[in-house]
């Protein structure tokens, strides 16, 4: 059975509404016990495999290449399970996304598409999530018919806007200082 136009639309505005649903379970869950979750618990693992990857790359001297295989064999130290092509979707979507800049040939590889001083969580959330925060929860279309009217939307719109702007805190600098780039001596020794 083929979906038309506007049953791929619809469709779409489905995703977005599903998100929308994660980030009101999210924010209403830290109002309420006003701390952070893990990431697992709220963000898609499209944008798990992208923070640990730009983390990864972000880890690298200024100049120096990371490779896709390069990559790939540092993810499965982190996650045995962890799928190269799932990767490389990820990893070009960031590149269209100008997050990551593609250098081609043999000797060719990515680098981050700006300092990770200046790359935040939320730039990351914006390309692999597509988060939208003043949007209808509850309209089909694509424009809210009581735009502006609504209480609840301006509410959870401001909402959903705070959660970005915390996200916008977070510098890839910060989560790349931390990363650990070699196996540690226990899994070195184990395989």
């Amino acid at each position: 059975m083929s979906v038309d136009a506007s049953g791929q639309a619809a469709i779409k505005r489905g995703e977005r509404r599903y998100t929308a649903f994660r980030i009101l379970r999210l924010l209403s869950s830290l109002i309420e016990r006003s701390e952070f979750v893990a990431s697992g618990q709220f963000f898609s693992q499209r944008f798990s495999y992208g923070l640990h990857a730009m983390a990864y790359v972000a880890t690298k001297p200024a100049g120096e290449l990371t490779t896709l295989p390069e990559l790939a064999e540092w993810m499965l130290t982190i996650w045995p399970s962890a799928s190269d092509t799932y990767l490389s979707n990820v990893v070009q979507r960031m590149a269209r996304g100008k997050l990551l800049r593609s250098h081609r040939g043999i000797a060719g590889g990515y680098s981050l598409g700006r300092s990770a001083d200046k790359i935040t969580v939320r730039d990351l959330v914006e390309l692999l999530e597509g988060i939208e925060t003043n949007r209808c929860g509850l309209s089909l279309e694509d424009e809210c018919p009581v735009m502006g009217r609504c209480t609840i939307q301006r509410k959870m719109s401001r909402l959903e806007e705070a959660f970005m702007e915390s996200l916008a805190g977070v510098t890839l600098a910060e989560l790349a200082k931390d990363i650990r780039t070699t196996p540690s001596k226990s899994k070195a020794k184990s395989s």
